[in-house]
């Protein structure tokens, strides 16, 4: 496989992962109560910067401090989107790795 192509495929594969991640995180977050139906932000559940409440449906929940998003570390599908996050990214360096040092030789 050529370098152009591998570097398509990953762009294709990013592509359709973000893609892949919004359909299955807009439902999950919309199941969830907004903040203002909760009394505003909570403290509970924060432990510094890291949100974990298991009895908060939302997979994402406004930063406490800050503007942005921050995962919900106590929701049951928060460690499957980490991991998977993290094995696309090894999966990209080793793929741009591979690419690499066949385009070398």
């Amino acid at each position: 496989m050529t370098d152009p192509v591998l570097a398509q495929l990953l762009a294709v594969a990013l592509i359709v992962a973000i893609v892949a991640l919004a359909v299955v995180v807009i439902p999950i977050n919309r199941r969830g109560a907004p903040i203002s139906a909760r009394g505003g932000r909570e403290d509970r559940g924060w432990y510094g910067f890291i949100y974990a409440n298991p009895d908060d449906p939302n997979l994402f929940v406004p930063k406490r401090l800050g503007l942005g998003w921050t995962i919900n570390f106590g929701h049951r599908r928060a460690w499957q989107a980490v991991f998977g996050l993290l094995a696309f990214i090894a999966l990209s360096i080793v793929l741009g790795t591979l690419a690499g040092a066949h385009g070398r030789h």
